[in-house]
């Protein structure tokens, strides 16, 4: 037991000699080094390392050396020397690259501590920095030590969060853009040269490859530090900067609010200082740590941007035909065939586009571009030609040809079954918004429809774009009550009025297409095993898909409207108006005719064909009944005058019947004529149908002569007062002498009436056989259209235009006619008066003054013109 408790009565004793030799060396009152703060350099005197004693005599040095070699060596002792050198060494090194703790200007954080304390040639500090940097080889019995470069890093933190961070604040308030990231490129400069001096003192005791590595991961996450806190005004000002710059680069023009006139070498001459100023805007960004991923995403962002601007710069609304390529095939276009419009936008990307993301992205040095993502590039760019064509495509059926370059555009960049739906999807829906509702006239659509057919020929051979987009309009067609009616005037129009005003009223666009070189053609589709250049459908066909080899404009416009028997039912009813008028060839008739059989095959034109024969036929047969009757002039009491049309009443439209008593004279010289017909045609028989025939009248009053070709029911009311008889006639009296009908005998006076030849005074039609000067001057001075009546009494419900109409209300009058004409175009083909004056009040936007006994003589007034016509108490246009 004694031998155990000896040692432990000894321990204490020697504890206490080794704090008094430890007191002796390291007095109390000084600090410990604090390794994890940056230590206060205002408290030390230039040059004093941290933990120094005060200057002692020679004679206490020489007797605390002494005093320290008499102490017994131990290994508290050997410890503390390697901490406490450590820790001097540490102070040394960090009282050298320890940062300013205060800012001057923005763009300065002082002086660098190499210009106010040299350490060049100071091996106490070299022999510190070795301590700090290699602990565990020169001082191995120092339990507290740290990495100076982890510290250095932690003070960069800290003082750019304190001191930089405000700066760059105070940069982000400049008015100037360019000045907000100049200045912010300048203050984080300004730090990056402190920050980086420190670590190249550190960098003195690394080996080559040490530093590189050092630097190398210093750097990253500085520039990862500056990255992240860029603020919103700094990258809206680096956005904006680097916009400025890529326009001149990238062959785009000046923006708004800064277009000038400028040649072409001052632009490349901008373009080249453009170049220059981005590089070095890119190396500075690089420097200071701003070209990391935010940068990146803002340059693509404006790369994305800008090629968005060049194209609808370069392209849109520019469809002129560019390049001579064979359209009518559905083979695929090789390059060398494609479009000037799209080489250029290809070649743009390439030389240009391609240009400057290769060089930014090699100042970068993480991003490497290869020749495939050029190629996407190049394929994202003329997709985005083909969307602003597609926006475009309605325009430019509207202008076609002269949008021929747009379609080729199409044709070429139009190539997936996505982007044939869009096209699709798009154009129907501009259809819809844009042509398809009652504010356009039937004449406008069908103008667009042949354009559609002839552009969409153009674009997909196939046709299967076209039937997509065209059913719509088919079917809108349909509820037109007038379509057939333009497209049957159209055909039947004359070339002579291609280039004339009647382009305004008529579809002449088929009379150009009737009269092409590959129009006469029927469609006939050849055997697919003999065609050359047979190519399969495309993959987004129809079921019922049918390939069609030609252009059939005509064709598709004929089919459109519906069945074949609506459209050669409304052909027979025009081409029997035209066969019946005052004109003596029918050349346009009978070519049009033949092109319909073609289609529809000679059964169902068969009526055509023998209304055409009977007018060919009736003029000889009319030219020999002339010559028998004037062999029998002994039998005639009268003047042979009559000509005849002579139809076959199976085969001619419906014409309605309206009988009235002809003047004798006319009379006798119908039963001669039916005499001489049955004899020369025993099996048939006459029937006069007197309403649609003319007779040409001279008027003989006391101060004019007037010679009219008028309808025969007109002819046979003024007939009436020129016969014996009383001079002036009631209506009741007319009516019953000449068992007329109503309507007939009303559009007689009132033409008469308007002609200046009757007059009415209250009740009774009275000849004007003298007209007043003034009156008279304006019969000489105006058009028989124009006239105006004359006389006195309560207006009949279909009374003309009443004299001294001021202009303004002549101008009313006419907008409200053009109101009427609309609504039975487009809305309905028939309407009573009610609902007439009830969509007036609606649609105008200032109220439609009338009356309904008002807007009823107005309508009267159209009917009596030949505009209107009343059936079954409803109005609608007379077809013409």
């Amino acid at each position: 037991m004694i031998s155990t408790a000896a040692p432990a009565l000894v321990r204490p004793r020697w504890n206490a000699r080794q704090r008094q030799a430890i007191q002796a060396v390291f007095p109390a009152d000084i600090s410990q080094p604090t390794p994890q703060s940056t230590p206060a350099s205002s408290s030390l005197a230039q040059g004093q390392p941290f933990g120094v004693l005060p200057p002692k005599t020679p004679a206490h040095s020489h007797y605390h050396q002494q005093e320290q070699a008499l102490l017994p060596p131990s290994p508290e002792n050997v410890h503390a020397q390697h901490q406490t050198r450590f820790d001097r060494s540490w102070h040394r090194v960090t009282a050298h690259i320890a940062l300013p703790p205060s800012v001057t200007v923005e763009d300065s954080f002082g002086v660098l501590p190499a210009a106010s304390e040299a350490v060049d040639g100071d091996g106490s500090f070299d022999d510190a920095l070795l301590d700090v940097l290699d602990p565990a080889s020169r001082l191995p019995l120092a339990t507290h030590t740290d990495n100076i470069l982890d510290w250095h890093a932690h003070q960069v933190r800290q003082h750019y969060v304190s001191h930089v961070l405000p700066l760059l604040g105070v940069c982000d308030g400049y008015s100037d853009q360019t000045q907000v990231l100049l200045g912010s490129i300048r203050t984080l400069e300004a730090g990056q040269r402190q920050y980086l001096y420190g670590l190249s003192l550190i960098a003195r005791g690394l080996r080559q490859d040490e530093a590189e590595q050092a630097l190398r991961k210093f750097s990253g996450d500085l520039h990862a530090i500056v990255g992240n806190s860029m603020s919103a005004s700094l990258l809206a000002a680096l956005r904006q900067v680097l916009s400025q710059l890529m326009r001149p680069v990238l062959g785009l023009g000046p923006q708004p609010q800064t277009v000038k006139k400028d040649s072409s070498q001052s632009r490349t001459s901008d373009a080249q200082r453009a170049r220059r100023e981005i590089h070095e805007l890119v190396d500075s960004l690089c420097r200071v740590g701003l070209a990391g991923e935010r940068f990146q995403t803002v340059f693509a962002e404006l790369l994305n941007d800008m090629m968005v601007i060049y194209v609808h710069e370069s392209f849109a609304g520019k469809w002129e035909a560019e390049a001579d390529v064979n359209m009518a095939t559905d083979l695929p276009l090789p390059n060398s065939l494609q479009p000037t419009s799209i080489s250029r936008l290809v070649n743009w990307v390439e030389d240009q586009y391609a240009r400057l993301a290769v060089e930014v992205a090699s100042k970068l040095g993480s991003i490497n571009v290869s020749w495939t993502e050029v190629e996407k590039w190049k394929d994202i760019a003329v997709g985005r030609l083909a969307s602003l064509r597609i926006k475009e495509l309605f325009d430019m059926i509207v202008n076609w040809p002269e949008s021929a370059g747009g379609v080729l555009d199409l044709r070429f960049s139009v190539t997936t079954p996505e982007r044939r739906l869009q096209l699709t999807q798009s154009f129907s829906s501009a259809l819809q918004e844009r042509l398809l509702h009652s504010g356009r006239s039937t004449l406008e659509i069908l103008r667009t429809y042949i354009a559609m057919i002839k552009a969409f020929h153009k674009l997909d051979h196939s046709r299967v774009l076209l039937d997509r987009v065209a059913f719509p309009l088919q079917l809108y067609l349909c509820t037109r009550e007038d379509t057939v009616r333009i497209i049957v005037t159209g055909l039947l129009a004359s070339p002579k009025d291609i280039n004339t005003d009647v382009r305004k009223t008529a579809l002449v666009e088929l009379v150009e297409l009737l009269h092409g070189s590959d129009q006469q053609q029927s469609e006939q589709q050849d055997e697919e095993w003999d065609d050359l250049t047979w190519v399969p459908p495309p993959v987004d066909a129809g079921l019922n898909y049918k390939r069609r080899k030609s252009e059939d404009v005509i064709g598709t416009l004929i089919g459109a409207v519906g069945s074949p028997e609506v459209f050669i039912k409304e052909f027979q009813t025009i081409i029997g108006q035209r066969l019946l008028s005052d004109q003596t060839k029918f050349d346009q008739e009978i070519e049009v005719l033949e092109l319909l059989k073609k289609r529809f095959g000679e059964g169902p034109l068969q009526a055509c064909d023998v209304m055409v024969k009977d007018i060919q036929d009736s003029g000889r047969l009319d030219g020999v009944i002339q010559k028998a009757a004037q062999s029998q002039s002994a039998q005639v009491t009268h003047d042979w005058n009559i000509h005849t049309r002579i139809l076959s009443r199976l085969f001619w439209p419906d014409m309605g019947e309206e009988r009235f008593a002809l003047p004798a004279s006319v009379m006798e010289m119908q039963k001669t004529y039916e005499e001489i017909f049955s004899h020369l045609k025993p099996s048939r028989k006459v029937k006069w149908l007197n309403h649609l025939g003319s007779a040409t009248i001279e008027l003989e009053l006391e101060d004019r002569t007037i010679n009219k070709v008028v309808h025969t029911y007109e002819a046979a009311v003024i007939n009436a007062f020129s016969e014996d008889g009383p001079a002036s006639w009631t209506f009741e009296d007319l009516w019953m002498k000449l068992e007329m009908d109503e309507d007939l005998l009303t559009s007689a006076l009132e033409y008469w009436q308007r002609q200046q030849v009757l007059s009415k005074v209250g009740d009774h039609y009275t000849v004007l056989e003298r007209l007043p000067d003034a009156q008279q001057q304006g019969v000489e001075g105006s058009s028989s259209a124009d006239m105006m009546t004359v006389g006195g009494g309560p207006p009949t419900p279909r009374r003309p235009k009443p004299a001294g109409m001021s202009e303004k209300e002549k101008q009313q009058r006419q907008v409200y006619w053009q109101f009427i004409v609309g609504m039975l175009t487009n809305s309905s083909a028939v309407m009573p008066l009610g609902q007439i004056a009830m969509m007036m009040k609606m649609l105008i936007a200032d109220g439609f003054p009338w009356s309904n006994e008002e807007l009823q003589e107005f309508l009267g007034e159209k009917v009596a013109d030949g505009e209107l016509e009343l059936v079954g108490g409803k109005y609608k246009r007379v077809k013409k």
